[in-house]
Order: C-alpha cells, then structure tokens, then sequence
C-alpha cells in the first residue's frame, strides 16, 4: 500500500527562471550592447511566450550570421530559447540541449564566461529533469546550483528552492535523514537573508521529514511555526499541508475523530488555491486514514477514487498508480484477492505501460527504480507478493507460488538499489522496518515451496543489512591511496566530534543550532568526497555495493569444516520461522504465534537478567525456560556440539534453556553457543593486519570524579590475572587506562581485555564504555583503523545492550567492534557480577591462550566457574551473561623475541662447540704420539 504523499512544489512555486537577467559581462562593443538590449526587449515585454520564443529564434539567427563571441550574453540567449522551449513546445529534447550549451560557455572560464550564469543553467536543467521525474540528476544539477551560487551575493533565490527541491526529492527517495539535513540549512539561510516564504517552504518539508521519520515532537514544533508564518502571508497552499500533517499525527495518536475533521478542513483550504495535483494526493492521505485507522474501506474506495478522477483529468500516471494500489489495498483486506490482484497490476501497468501479462510476469527491478517516487514501485510489489501467496494459499495453484516467488526477488533487488540511494543512517532504519512485513511474506513462500535455499536467502537479506553495507566500506578503503584513505578518516573524525558536541547541548539553545548546521556542512563535505571517490576509484565503487549473499552450500561447507550447526531465527509479527542447517541436512520449521509467543523470550531474558526474581521464583524460570526449548531448539534435532545461532532482534543465552522442566539440565553441558549478525558476517573475509602483540587490557579502576561512575577496586588484580597466561601483554590500569591510550594501542594486539564500566539502554542513547578519564561512544569505535584484533573481550556490564532496530538488531558495543571489522566480540547480555565475570574472564583466557577455539574455550570456563562455587551461583544470572558473538576459530598468537635468552643460548651453544674441538683435537692421533 502506497502511504506517503508530500507537497509538491514543482506545481506551486514560481519558477524563478522567469527572473530577469540583467547583470552583465563588461564587454561594451555594439553587438554585444544589441544583443543584451534585444534580450531585455523581449524579456520584458507582455508578448505571449510562443511569440518571445519565436523573437529569440531571430535574435539567434542575427547574432550567428554576425559571428558574435559566444559569451554570458550569448549564453543568456540558448538558456532562454531552452526554457521556452520546453514550456512553449514541451520539447524536452531540444530545449535540454540550448540549457546544456548554455552552460558549457559558462563552465569555459574563457573570457566572456560567467559562473553566474552557470548557476543560473544547472538551476534550469535542474528544475526541468525534476518535471521529467528524472529525480536523482535533478539533484544532483540542484547541488552544482548551491555550489557555484553560494559564491555570490545575489543569489540567495536559486538557493532557496534548490535546497527546497533537493529536500522534495530526498522524500520521494526515502531518505529523510537527508530531506531532514538539506530542509535545515536552507531554514537558516532563509533566516539570515530574512525570506520568509522560502523559510516556510522550507520548514514545511522538514516538518513532513520529521513525521515520516516518526520524531513527532520535533514535527509539531515546525508545524505550529509554519501555521504562524502562513496565517500571516494569506498562504493558503501551506496552511492546507499544515493542517494535514496535524491530521497525521492525530491520527498517530489515535485521535481519529479531530484527525478526519482536520482532512476535511485540508483539502477544502486547498481546492481554492485550484492546485488539483496535490488535492489528489491529499485525497490518497485521507482515503489512507479511512482504511487504516477506520476500516471504513467504503469511504477509503471513494477517496480514492477522487484520485484517480483528478488523475485522468492531468494525465498523471503516478497519481493513478497511487489511488490503484490503495484500491488492490482495501480488496486484500477484504479477502478478494482476484480484485485485489486486478487493481494491482492496473498499477504496476500505469508505471510500466506495456502488453506484458504482470500477473506472472515483472518489470525488471533496474525499470522500477526509475520510477520517480521509489516507495510507489515498492508497496505495488510488495503488495503483489502477498496477493500472490494469498492466492496459492486459496487456490493451490503452483504457478501463482512460482510468481511469487520470482516477483519477492525482483522486490528485494529493489529495496537494494533503495538503500543504495539513501545515505541517512536513519533513513535506511526506516526502510529495514517498512520492508520486514514483505520479507515475512517472501519466508512463508519459501516455506510454503519447500526452498530451503531461497529461506536462507531471504531471512540473510533482512538481517544486518547496514552491518554488511559497513564492512563493505572497510573493505573498499583498500582500494584507495594513502592519501585518500586520510581524508576519508580525518572527515569521519570531524563528523564524529561534532555529532559528540551536539549530544550535549539543548536543541533549543542556539549554539545547539550552530553546531548542527556545522555537522550537516561536514556531513555533505564528506558525502561529496565519497562520490569523488566512487569516481575515482571503480574497484571502491564494485566493492563498497556488493551485495551477494553466500550460498547455502558455501555455509554447509564451512560448518563441515568446523563442525558446527548453524540456526536461523525469524521472529514475525504472527509467525516465527526456524531455519535449522547442518553440513548435510536443513530443517525448516513455522510456528504460529498460537505455538508461540516471541514475547517470551523477553521474559527469559528479564528473569535470567535478576537475580532476586530468579532466586524467587526459580520453579516459573524452569517451566519458562524449558518450554522455548521445546518450541524452537528441540525440534531442529541436533546433534551435540558447537551451534551458531543467528537470532532476530532479541538474543537469549541459548546455553540457559532446560532440557528438562525442573531446571536442572542446561543446554550448557552439551552444547557449545556461539552467535553471529548473519551468516554473512560469519564467513566474510576479514584480512586484519598482523598484530604486533597477543594481549593488551584496560582496567581504570578509578575514575574522573565527573563520570559519576563506582570504582572497580578488583580490576587490575583480574586483568593481571587473565594476562598471565599470554607472552608478549600489555596492560594499562589505574590512571594509564586513558581514552587516548585505548584508541592509540587496542588495534595492535591480537586480543584486547577492557575490565570497566559500561552503560546502555534499549532507547536512542548511545551505548557508551568509560575508560579511566572520559567515555567512549559507540559512535566512535568506527575510528579504530585497521585492528589486528581477533577478539575483544567486554568484562562490563550490557556490552550487548542497546537501541533494537528491526532487521538489523542490537546497536550496541558489540555491535560497534564488529563494524569497525573486528570478526569476535565476547560480550554481557545484563548488568554483570563483578567477580563472576572477572573469574570467567580468566579461565577464558587460560583455555583461550592454549590454541582452543573461542566458543569452546567460554563453555569450558562457564562449567569451570559452576563445578567450582556453591549452588547459588549455578543460577544463570551468574554464568550466562557473558556470550560470543562472531568468528569461533582459535587464535594464533605470536611469539615473543627473547633476546637476552636467544644470548644465552648462543653462547652455550658456542661453548658445547668449543668443548667438543677441543677435545677431539686431544683425541687424535698425532696427539697421542
């Protein structure tokens, strides 16, 4: 179902081409002085368009026969004829080329040349590919405007709606992390030049931003400026899209009766300003409103079709595509999926005209990322799988299954080229959630077809999407020179401190409002230094968009390799879906939310994260505990061993579940868990550099007064304790466990030890790790460049805490070494017991230290820890916090150089010889004569 409709401002502004040109190049020759003054003539002049159009033709004509320089007068010339052109002619064709060749005597720098003017023809190429619906080159000409005619002082206009429509065209991208970032440096531009209409515009983009990107808050503070501002300017236009953005969020808010009231008043305020396009979209929100909150799909219907009759009347495909869907919508849930399937491929048909049978058939996924507004292409898709796999449920048919099928790969290679678009962090976490219902229904497909291998496939592509795109830019950095690669760190540095500044302002000071334009600046600088580099650089551009999925048969075969099983986890809204793989055999199994109830493992987690509850009420704990066994680890069958799981937003200690349901037999004493973001992580190729070193820790002890945080008076004793086992350590305690140091050493050793404190929450605060005299943010552990490191191991509490993020999991510290491309994370689910983490820390290490791979060396110092305490500590509170995340292998380490003994043994070595000549010299014959 298509849900968002934005203002569109193509239909409402002005367009500032028809500004007069009147500034000049110097040049004072007669022709130039007939041609500028003709120009002026037929600018200024009340003829109807066709006629200047016809006057400028003449002019061009006198000015070629007179062999005029082809200068900024010139150069006014073509972009004129182009302009009118496409609004005379609607030659599109032609009128592009005047607007290019216009720009090219600009772009020159011969005498005569005018950047003014190049700003001047990018802004119209622009404006007029924006028409076309060709959005990604409108923005990108948007961008060359704002760059050349921010150079000049009278220019401010072109700016404006530049970075108004590049904001237009970051929501009909769904980037609205970006439609966010452009919308506010514009507002600031239009406060400091004092144009209020532009601010307005402005701000009503912003405001829409922000809803879509679920930040009401922030929504509603631009949206009462903007009611403000508008009621003031009489400005009916921006009053109704006000008014409808209220709706929206009331309608959030399940205030539905003041929502419907505020959509009526919307679309009456903005039928008088007679802009029939955006009534038809106003129409899609309202018939939304009746289908989603209401269910009144009789009102939705007739919404919809007001779309569609305003549609016809304009001769908009897109508005007819948009009001088709919905229709598909309101039939799907009524359970007429043939009437559903009808209207949906109507849709599909007005964006890809065509004699093709679409019910069995697609555009291909490259036609359908052209269309213009990139969520319309993807709800008629998405919507199409799930007709289809209603119908095969209906009718057993195969050849709707197969159709399917093959239209959810044609969707997922879509959302690809989606996500490749955006470069807002926030943005693709809103479209890792607004894809998770499609790749549910791709899953139950899988199931329903009996393909293991395309359930594998799907349930990879919904997880840890980011994570990977991540990792592939590491990767790609090996594809630039040195110099490159330093600037590309040195403007993530600037990003990251300036991110670390905002965080601790107001957002109502107005240093607040500095630092954050300052942040958007760098932000752009560095998204332009990336495209140079994609340019520059194609094996980068290859390598940072890669986006193949590993085989099933290539994991099968590293499992064989290991030993190890593998268990995929996809937690549906109504239904969990189980994929068991073993190096021969895959299991694939669905359970309904009657079967069970995913909410359960929240459950566990908060018994198995309090002592005193799981202490108390031990007996639910068991039952609890035993029962997930029983629903999504028993019925896989396999075989004892060493599991990887590769869970679905909540991690549970797998080793905690019972076996039986008097809680006395955990999975702990025969299977050996480890956990990983997706299997692609796991068999991804992580190249570290060759450490220099085995072990390094960091245990502060003590800390800053100003971090508010209890000494851990154990620390360095435990750190000491663990590095015992290595050769060639490093530690840093007490005072020396400094920020500078952690960043300055940790990538250097092969494992790296932090006994400290931590703090995370499941909210938009950012995980942090507090050294000795300041914090570390999640944010910042990108900065660690080139890591040696094998394994980090986070002695601390909720190392694996933080923001879940649908499809992609856990933000949390963990999470962060991973990204930074460190393949092993040992990390703590709860808030740690000091002494229980610091004893298994240290009979880790020990088993870690003599060659045993990572997830066996954690079991054995689990059952270690319970064999050698009391009965109170067999409670999982104690053993099971502590998890590994990521590659399993053993560690390698490197031997440490002993000079002075390599010395020592020389020298007796050289004396055994000396010994030994000396006596065979008093042993030969002519000795003994």
């Amino acid at each position: 179902m298509y849900r968002h409709s934005i203002s569109g401002y193509v239909t409402c502004i002005v367009v500032i081409l028809s500004l007069s040109f009147y500034k000049v190049s110097g040049q004072d020759n007669n022709l130039k002085n007939f041609l500028l003054n003709s120009l002026n003539s037929i600018e200024n002049n009340n003829y109807p368009i066709a006629d200047k159009l016809e006057r400028l033709y003449v002019l061009k004509k006198n000015a070629d026969q007179s062999n005029i320089e082809h200068d900024s007068i010139y150069s006014r010339l073509l972009l004129k004829i182009g302009s009118y052109e496409i609004q005379v002619n609607k030659n599109y064709n032609k009128g592009l080329n005047y607007i290019e060749s216009s720009i090219a005597i600009n772009k020159s720098k011969q005498r005569g040349s005018s950047k003014y003017y190049a700003a001047k023809g990018y802004y119209a190429l622009a404006y007029y590919y924006n028409q076309l619906n060709l959005l990604d080159k409108a923005s990108t000409y948007y961008d060359s405007t704002i760059n050349i005619a921010k150079t000049f002082a009278d220019t401010t206009t072109l700016i404006y709606y530049s970075k108004l429509y590049r904001a237009s065209i970051f929501i009909q991208n769904g980037d609205y992390q970006k439609a966010i970032e452009e919308s506010t440096t514009g507002i600031a531009y239009a406060i400091k030049h004092k144009d209020s209409t532009a601010y307005l515009f402005l701000l009503d983009q912003r405001a829409q931003a922000l809803y879509y990107e679920d930040n009401l808050s922030a929504s509603l503070s631009d949206i009462n400026k903007i009611t403000n501002v508008s009621a003031k300017q009489n400005n009916l236009f921006e009053l109704a899209s006000v008014l409808k953005l209220k709706a929206f969020i009331l309608q959030k808010e399940q205030k539905f009766f003041q929502a419907d009231s505020l959509f009526k008043k919307a679309i009456s305020i903005r039928n008088e300003t007679k802009i029939y396009e955006q009534v038809a979209n106003d129409y899609i929100d309202y018939g939304n409103f009746y289908l989603d909150s209401l269910h009144d799909y009789k009102r939705s219907k007739q919404c919809y079709d007001r779309t569609i009759s305003f549609g016809e009347k304009l001769g908009d495909s897109i508005l007819l595509s948009k009001a088709n869907v919905n229709i598909a919508e309101i039939y799907l849930q009524q359970n007429n999926y043939e009437e559903s399937l009808a209207f949906c491929i109507k849709a599909l048909k007005y964006l890809n005209p065509g004699t093709e049978n679409y019910i069995y058939q697609n555009p291909s996924a490259e036609k359908l990322s052209q269309v213009s507004v990139k969520e319309l292409s993807l709800a008629i898709m998405s919507n199409k799988v799930e007709i289809l796999l209603r119908l095969y449920c209906k009718n057993k048919n195969r050849t709707q299954l197969a159709a399917c099928l093959q239209t959810a790969l044609v969707t997922d290679t879509l959302i690809t080229k989606m996500r490749n678009i955006q470069s807002g962090t926030e943005s693709k976490l809103y479209w890792r959630n607004y894809t998770r219902g499609f790749y549910a229904n791709a899953i139950e497909a899988t199931y329903l077809a009996g393909k293991t291998n395309q359930a594998f496939y799907f349930m990879e592509k919904s997880r840890s999407v980011l994570l990977n795109d991540k990792l592939n830019e590491l990767g790609a950095a090996a594809y630039l020179s040195a110099a490159d690669a330093a600037k590309q760190e040195n403007y993530q540095i600037k990003i990251i401190e300036t991110e670390q500044k905002l965080s601790l302002l107001k957002d109502t000071s107005k240093q607040y409002q500095n630092i954050q334009l300052q942040l958007i600046t760098a932000k752009n600088d560095f998204g332009q230094f990336i495209k140079s580099l994609e340019q520059k650089y194609p094996a980068y551009y290859q390598y940072k968009y890669a986006d193949e999925v590993p085989s099933l048969q290539s994991l099968q075969k590293y499992l064989a390799k290991n030993n190890q099983s593998f268990v995929h986890y996809f937690l549906g809204d109504s239904v969990t879906y189980i994929l068991g793989i073993t190096s021969k055999n895959t299991k694939l199994i669905r359970l309904s939310k009657n079967e069970f109830d995913k909410e359960k493992l929240n459950d566990f987690i908060e018994l198995c994260s309090n002592r005193e509850t799981l202490n108390n009420h031990y007996n639910s704990f068991a039952l609890l505990s035993n029962s997930i066994y029983q629903k999504i680890f028993q019925p896989l069958q396999l075989s004892t061993g060493r599991v990887i799981i590769c869970s679905d937003n909540t991690v549970i200690p797998f080793d905690a579940l019972c076996t039986d349901a008097t809680g006395k037999n955990f999975l702990l004493n025969n299977y050996t868990f480890s956990y990983v973001y997706s299997a692609r992580f796991l068999l991804k190729q992580f190249n570290n550099s060759t450490a220099t070193g085995n072990f390094i820790g960091f245990a502060p002890v003590s800390f800053a007064h100003y971090l508010g945080v209890a000494d851990l008076t154990n620390a360095a004793n435990a750190l000491n304790a663990s590095a015992a086992y290595y050769t060639n350590d490093k530690l840093f305690t007490h005072q020396n466990a400094t920020r500078n140091n952690f960043f300055n050493y940790a990538t250097s050793y092969s494992i790296v030890s932090i006994f400290s404190h931590a703090r995370a929450d499941t909210t938009d605060n950012e995980p942090v790790l507090f050294m000795q005299d300041s914090l570390i943010h999640l944010s910042e552990l990108q900065l660690l460049n080139d890591p040696a490191t094998k394994l980090v191991l986070l002695s601390a509490c909720q190392t694996n805490v933080g923001k879940n993020a649908t499809g992609e999991g856990i933000y949390s510290l963990a999470r962060g070494f991973a990204t930074a491309g460190i393949p092993s994370v040992a990390a703590t689910l709860w808030n740690a017991d000091e002494q229980t983490i610091y004893a298994i820390s240290e009979k880790f290490n020990e088993y870690l230290s003599k060659g045993m791979s990572k997830d066996e060396a954690l079991q054995k110092a689990k059952l270690y820890f319970i064999q050698e305490n009391s009965s109170e500590k067999m409670l999982p509170y104690y053993w099971a916090n502590m998890i590994l995340i990521g590659n399993t292998d053993a560690i390698n380490f490197t031997q440490k150089s002993n000079y002075t003994t390599w010395i020592i043994v020389g020298a007796i070595i050289l004396l055994i010889a000396a010994l030994m000549l000396i006596y065979t010299k008093r042993k030969s014959p002519a000795n003994n004569n």
